[in-house]
């Protein structure tokens, strides 16, 4: 699929958004962020979009940011704005006014596993990889994807999948609340389709009404947590760990094909 980093098609009630770096697994870099929040803009405008589907080229959902703006970022001090724009984007996603399905193939990993539980609906090929590998690299993903986690996985599932950096297929998905549902891969494409033309077909009201009071319902859900501090201690302790020796060690380690070695600090 040639183009930029992110393309759009489809005029009429269904809307496609194809994340379009395959040759880097679809990592989420700047622009490609951007360009989403762009084509979601274009979508939310759009009166006969009744549905988008948010999907990658070739082999892979998303594996993840990208490593090298990471790095840049740690490197220049930019730990803040690097994690504000994953949580823009996963926001953009839950404020949109028509439901996002996430057709997920292949690896959905970190900020790509992120996005599927900001999605509305998500539909995976059996086969495919799902997980968020923070404790792995040395990061620590935002309170706001924390809670997204717990609510649809539990906590001790979320803990499997945070702690211990478990990865889930397609199936096991399902079964824990990641995905909708888990199909064979080469009936991805229809079974997303079919289920766009679905709630394309639904009246739109009710859909843009549902949508909102679910969403509307997991943040109260969320606001019951310990504020203030509470809230102030992660976001301390998600920057301690973006500006860690073991974060550094961790990107390494990834790129070296190796185990990495924690200390720590």
């Amino acid at each position: 699929m040639s183009g930029g980093p992110v393309v759009v098609s489809g005029e009429g009630s269904v809307r496609r958004v194809v994340m379009n770096r395959p040759q880097a697994g679809n990592a989420m870099s700047v622009e490609m962020r951007a360009e989403i929040l762009r084509a979601l803009g274009g979508a939310a405008s759009d009166p006969a979009c009744r549905v988008v589907v948010l999907a990658g080229a070739g082999a892979d959902f998303s594996a993840g940011a990208d490593l090298d703006e990471l790095t840049e970022s740690r490197e220049s001090d930019g730990a803040i704005d690097f994690v504000r724009t994953f949580e823009a984007l996963f926001e953009a996603i839950e404020d949109q006014p028509q439901p996002v399905i996430a057709q997920v193939s292949g690896a959905a990993l970190g900020a790509g596993c992120l996005v599927v539980l900001a999605c509305d609906l998500a539909v995976a090929a059996s086969n495919a990889r799902l997980g968020i590998p923070s404790a792995r690299l040395g990061l620590v993903i935002n309170l706001e994807s924390v809670e997204r986690l717990v609510a649809a996985v539990g906590l001790k599932r979320a803990s499997d999948l945070l702690a211990a950096g478990h990865e889930v297929s397609g199936e096991e998905a399902a079964a824990w609340g990641l995905v909708n549902r888990a199909v064979p891969a080469d009936g991805l494409a229809d079974a997303v389709d079919r289920l766009a033309r679905r709630v394309a077909t639904r009246a739109p009201l009710s859909v843009k009404a549902s949508k909102r009071g679910i969403r509307a319902a997991l943040r109260r859900s969320a606001s019951d947590r310990p504020g203030g501090y509470a809230a102030a201690e992660f976001d301390m302790m998600a920057a301690e760990a973006f500006a860690s020796a073991d974060l550094a060690e961790g990107i390494a380690a990834l790129r070296e094909r190796r185990r990495p070695e924690f200390g720590g600090r």
